[in-house]
């Protein structure tokens, strides 16, 4: 079995889908690990990131996806995968280091998790690098959200879950609260592996759900969607009787 699998959830973003495809599949050529299989799944409308995945010899699936759901192509790539880890990579975003997939190796070679997030960077696409390492807060699943993106999550092929099509702003929280349920909480690797590229054009960016409401809480408020904070709490009607995990039982 490979060891890893990266899912590429990729759609065209004009000239800059391409490039920064180009640019992911670059910090991929320079692993030090390169036991790995990349799955992509496309949701352009051209053959533009086709051709940049084509540059490259990796072991590639490609699939063309024909929606328009964004994390539909995510559950696509995730779905095809055949490693024994999967990570997910934006194709907006790229690995800090050389030695990111090792690294993340280790973490379950020497544990006993089956989900971990790494630390990242927010990253404006040039020199400025704003590192975090992940947290797991108070009312996460309601938009708290300080685990940062999919590309900073990966997991055991065994464990995946899909991601809810029906919603946009709580996508991530959603799937890593049933990670969680299910799997126990994850491991946190304090090392910054990943980037995330801040740009006007990601998909909480681009959802249709926007934000119409104040989440109050004593730390701080956020900005959220009523109606998906209204989903998740008729999805998980018994969690927001006590907010508690298996874990901490």
């Amino acid at each position: 079995m490979t060891e890893f699998s990266i899912a590429i959830p990729a759609h065209d973003r004009g000239e800059n889908g391409p490039k920064w495809m180009a640019e992911l599949l670059d910090t991929l050529e320079n692993q030090t690990l390169q036991d790995f299989e990349v799955v992509v799944s496309d949701q352009s409308k051209n053959d533009n990131i086709m051709k940049v995945c084509e540059e490259y010899d990796f072991d590639f699936t490609y699939i063309k996806y024909e929606g328009d759901v964004p994390c539909e192509n995510i559950n696509i790539a995730v779905d095809n995968c055949e490693g024994r880890i999967i990570k997910i990579m934006f194709s907006d975003d790229i690995f800090m280091r050389k030695d990111a997939l090792e690294r993340i190796k280790h973490e379950y070679d020497t544990t006993d998790t089956k989900w971990a997030f790494s630390g990242f960077s927010n990253w404006d696409g040039k020199d400025y690098f704003d590192n975090k390492i992940p947290e797991w807060r108070e009312r996460t699943l309601e938009g708290n959200n300080h685990l940062s993106s999919p590309s900073v999550v990966s997991f055991l092929n065994e464990c995946k879950e899909p991601f809810d099509h029906e919603l946009k702003l709580l996508l991530d929280v959603d799937f890593y609260h049933r990670m969680r349920w299910k799997n126990g909480k994850p491991n946190i690797i304090p090392e910054v592996l990943v980037a995330n590229r801040e740009h006007d054009d990601r998909i909480s960016s681009d959802a249709t759900s926007k934000y119409d409401c104040v989440v109050e809480h004593p730390d701080g408020n956020w900005m959220m969607n009523s109606k998906e904070l209204h989903y998740v709490h008729q999805k998980y009607p018994d969690f927001f009787i006590n907010q508690k995990y298996p874990d901490e039982a």
